[in-house]
């Protein structure tokens, strides 16, 4: 199963492939776990279960279209150059997506392709 977890202190998301056993036994009675660097990660539900109006991903961070993070400031001004404003997450260099219509532009205006064409957001 793939459970949503959310850092309440930064937004940050991240999903857990687990077992329902693993689930139960990683995390607290409230549903959140900490992870290794003491971070307490909330359940999503509403991501999780996709109750939220529209899409739940976004913002969407993407590893494909990121780049080093000493990168960062390049791309982003690359990025507004090529008429789509984009931000960076600063610890992993991952692209962040605001819109399907965000990363769609994005994608066209570096060349880039989604060989999903978007199915599964």
């Amino acid at each position: 199963m793939i459970y949503c977890f959310r850092d309440k202190k930064t937004g940050m998301a991240t999903e857990k492939h687990w077992t329902v056993a693993e689930l139960e036994k990683r995390t607290r009675q409230d549903g959140s776990f900490v992870d290794n660097d003491g971070v307490i990660w909330d359940r999503d539900y509403e991501t999780e279960l996709g109750v939220v109006s529209g899409c739940s991903n976004w913002p969407m961070k993407s590893d494909a279209a990121g780049v080093h993070p000493s990168q960062i400031k390049e791309a982003s001004e690359n990025a507004a150059r090529k008429g789509v404003p984009t931000r960076f997450d600063s610890q992993t260099g991952q692209a962040i997506f605001e819109s399907r219509g965000h990363r769609q532009k994005y994608l066209k205006a570096h060349g880039l392709r989604d060989r999903n064409a978007g199915y599964g957001d």
